[in-house]
């Protein structure tokens, strides 16, 4: 676990003080995290309120390492930081004064991937009317989604509820809907050798062609580069674990080889 401070001073946390106490936790500096990272990290981002500079550190995180998940710890609770830290990607909040059971409650919500993770207690009424159509797009992603169905699901016109979304959200349905697609993609290049087509029809794009297009505009190199990057950071990654005692039994261990046997060609 590692836990980033975004405020401008050093602030007592209680939520830190239990992390402290009954986890692995780890100070990081802000202008650190990103070097610091291997990608499959639990991560605390301390923040005033939802003007802070945190969100966008969270946005850079993720469109780094999309796997990565993300808890917004805030001082100042407002109207805006629970849709702010949803918009950005956050799978928890949690009040910086959390008791150990809201801390112990958080956890078990990240480790059994909860599609329902912002405490619906701290977002209002006008947010809350749209989380049934977040809902079908988080478990559904890979299925054709029409705006009449997501309209419908939560009582709505098309019309009123494409704009309530836009105003909400920050971007059009159509934008959200591809940026966790996209995000999905990422993480399946990430982590698995399937074809760039498979990997197209599990994120919800038909065409590959289309998916090709998109990813680059959006990512800024296409899916086959994306993954050939991927694979080489995680290469160097295991090669630095070779040098310590401890990470040579590490590797053994999960590669299936003996100690003396490790060698970079060895490596998967």
């Amino acid at each position: 676990m590692i836990w980033v401070n975004c405020c401008h001073k050093e602030k007592h946390t209680s939520t830190k003080d239990i992390l402290l106490q009954y986890h692995n936790l780890v100070d990081v500096s802000p202008f650190e995290i990103l070097s610091t990272m291997t990608g499959f990290e639990l991560i605390f981002i301390e923040i005033q309120d939802s003007q802070s500079n945190g969100f966008k550190l969270l946005r850079t995180i993720k469109q780094r390492f999309p796997d990565v998940k993300i808890v917004i710890v805030y001082h100042d609770l407002d109207a805006e930081l629970a849709v702010s830290a949803l918009r950005a990607g956050a799978e928890d909040i949690l009040s910086s004064n959390a008791i150990r059971q809201k801390v112990d409650a958080c956890l078990t919500r990240l480790h059994t991937h909860d599609d329902n993770m912002i405490n619906v207690e701290d977002i209002s009424q006008r947010e809350l009317s749209i989380l049934p159509a977040l809902t079908i797009i988080d478990k559904d992603i890979s299925a054709p989604l029409r705006e009449e169905e997501l309209a419908s699901a939560c009582q709505f016109s098309s019309t009123y509820f494409s704009r309530l979304f836009h105003n909400i959200m920050g971007v059009t349905l159509k934008q959200y809907i591809i940026k966790k697609r996209l995000d999905l993609a990422c993480g399946l290049l990430s982590s698995d050798q399937e074809k760039i087509s498979a990997v197209a029809s599990s994120a919800g794009f038909k065409d590959v062609s289309y998916f090709s297009r998109v990813f680059k505009k959006h990512i800024g190199c296409s899916p086959g580069e994306f993954r050939a990057s991927r694979q080489k950071k995680m290469k160097f990654f295991i090669v630095n674990l070779i040098n310590s005692c401890q990470s040579k039994i590490f590797i053994a261990e999960y590669f299936n080889v003996t100690v003396t046997n490790i060698h970079n060609d060895n490596i998967p």
